[in-house]
């Protein structure tokens, strides 16, 4: 009889487990992104799915970093160009491109970057005070260091509400 394997068993597991260990120094996970040459992450469990962005329908009159809106199992998503948002310079995106959906509390986006570097961990006390000349610095939270560099890490809650903000006539 054959052996029966968990579900993602053998899998390289690159998700937290349960609580740290007695001596471990303690971690945050987030989920990064590229604009351009530029690094940004987000907490990872804002991050529900990542998905292949479907047809985007255009609203009008909108502004440049409200792209339009997808439907995704049936929910109707605001779709966010962070790109559009941080640097005012949008990210066109190309037919199969990926989409992170998160949820940003109340409110659930897709957000569309030039591309999506996944997870990773950062401990604690590598975690710096955003630098008071970065162009974003008013929706930084904190900047990040891995093995490819910094990485700036964004309050995405803040930056959603902002956006909803701009986008809503008074």
């Amino acid at each position: 009889m054959a052996d029966r394997k968990e579900p993602g068993a053998g899998a390289q597991d690159r998700a937290p487990r349960g609580t740290a260990l007695r001596g471990a120094e303690p971690e945050t996970w987030y989920f990064a992104v590229r604009l351009g040459e530029s690094r940004y992450a987000f907490d990872a469990p804002l991050v529900t799915e990542v998905v292949r962005l479907g047809p985007i329908t255009r609203l009008p009159a909108a502004p440049p970093f409200l792209r339009g809106v997808v439907i995704h199992r049936g929910e109707i998503l605001p779709v966010l160009d962070l790109g559009e948002l941080l640097l005012h310079r949008g990210v066109e995106p190309r037919p199969g491109a990926r989409a992170a959906l998160v949820h940003a509390d109340p409110w659930r986006v897709a957000v569309v970057v030039d591309a999506i570097d996944g997870l990773f961990p950062v401990k604690r006390r590598h975690l710096l005070p955003p630098p008071p000349g970065h162009g974003a610095a008013d929706m930084l939270q904190a900047v990040a260091a891995d093995d490819e560099g910094e990485v700036a890490v964004l309050d995405l809650a803040r930056l959603v509400a902002a956006a909803r903000a701009r986008s809503v006539p008074a």
